[in-house]
């Protein structure tokens, strides 16, 4: 099987679907996984590539914590800690998602969030805040989610579900 080094991580699923093989070595149940793009090699195999995800936040413990639930969920994940580490990253990377915080120093996330909607128009954005949900709604308006930090674990899962 060939690998392509320019794509990774990349899975090749069988023909049910529910399992896939990673370059050619192990299997893994993609069952419980989200969907993921899909689109064939230069072979007509099917590959399946992770969605990126670009996780904003000044604090650490929070990145740390949304990296981990992000890759369990099987998502391909970049952090940043500020706005413009984080506009760096899109200027360099694609990305399909970003969760974003709103009250960050230097830079807060609705400004973030205006240069995303004139300069990476195709990004979904999760705002994620200590805030509650209305008053996020009220700061950042447009965004595909909102999570209040405080709701815990499973609610940001099922969000992250809804727009895969």
């Amino acid at each position: 099987m060939k690998t392509h080094l320019g794509r990774l991580p990349e899975y090749y699923s069988s023909r049910d679907g529910d399992s896939a093989m990673v370059h050619g070595a192990t299997t893994i149940s993609l069952t419980n996984r989200l969907p993921q793009k899909r689109g064939l090699d230069q072979e007509g195999m099917k590959v399946m590539t992770a969605k990126r995800v670009l996780v904003v936040d000044d604090e650490v413990k929070i990145r740390g914590t949304y990296r981990q639930i992000l890759l369990s969920m099987g998502f391909d994940v970049e952090t940043a800690s500020n706005a413009v580490e984080a506009q760096g990253l899109l200027v360099r990377s694609k990305f399909d998602l970003v969760l974003l915080d709103i009250n960050m120093a230097e830079v807060d996330g609705t400004i973030l969030f205006e240069v995303m909607k004139m300069f990476h128009k195709d990004i979904k954005v999760i705002v994620s805040s200590v805030y509650p949900i209305d008053e996020q709604k009220e700061k950042i308006r447009g965004a595909q989610g909102y999570f209040d930090k405080s709701e815990g674990r499973d609610s940001l899962v099922s969000l992250l579900a809804s727009l895969s």
